[in-house]
């Protein structure tokens, strides 16, 4: 971790440098690598002020607070940067779980569609088949695009996160993407 602290009209001491290292130690676990942190410290009146930024190879968190004691706003920025580390780390895995079709789910689908069509050609009647379930997460467009290329399916069913209706991004035959947007 490389830490950079700035006084302004703040005398840095050892003491000082210490607490804010320790402090900071919790948000090198929680952004899993190597962190940079500016912190400034300053003091205008009787008002101590904090303000840490913190670069992370995947984040980049801020926070200011300003209290009447130099060592509580260091604590509560560093909460507060807690928080925000949290809140990004959860996005992160909640990616990763996201991701991806487990192997007996395929197997299932491909074993039911296998069945159908072997009904069809004895009956002759079409039959609709649920396949897959979609947990409708809110996105924009430009997200469920991305999302779509990532994953390499034909189709996704999303959640418009400014309007909240169900839309869908599916891959058109050209070879470029559509986008459903119902008007209700």
């Amino acid at each position: 971790m490389n830490v950079e602290i700035t006084g302004r009209q703040v005398e840095i001491t050892s003491a000082i440098r210490e607490f804010t290292v320790d402090k900071l130690r919790k948000l090198e676990k929680l952004l899993d690598g190597p962190l940079e942190v500016h912190v400034v410290l300053g003091t205008v009146k009787h008002r101590h002020m904090a303000e840490i930024q913190v670069k992370s190879r995947t984040a980049l968190l801020s926070g200011m607070e300003e209290t009447g004691d130099l060592y509580a706003s260091i604590g509560e920025v560093v909460e507060k940067l807690e928080r925000q580390a949290l809140k990004h780390k959860e996005r992160v895995t909640g990616r990763k779980r996201r991701e991806g079709v487990r192997v007996p789910d395929v197997a299932a689908v491909i074993e039911a569609e296998a069945a159908v069509e072997d009904q069809v050609a004895q009956d002759g009647p079409t039959l609709v088949i649920r396949s897959e379930r979609y947990r409708l997460k809110p996105l924009s467009a430009e997200d469920a695009f991305m999302e779509l290329e990532a994953s390499g399916d034909e189709i996704l069913v999303f959640r418009d996160a400014t309007t909240d209706r169900v839309n869908v991004v599916y891959r058109r035959r050209d070879g470029h993407v559509g986008l459903v947007d119902p008007e209700f």
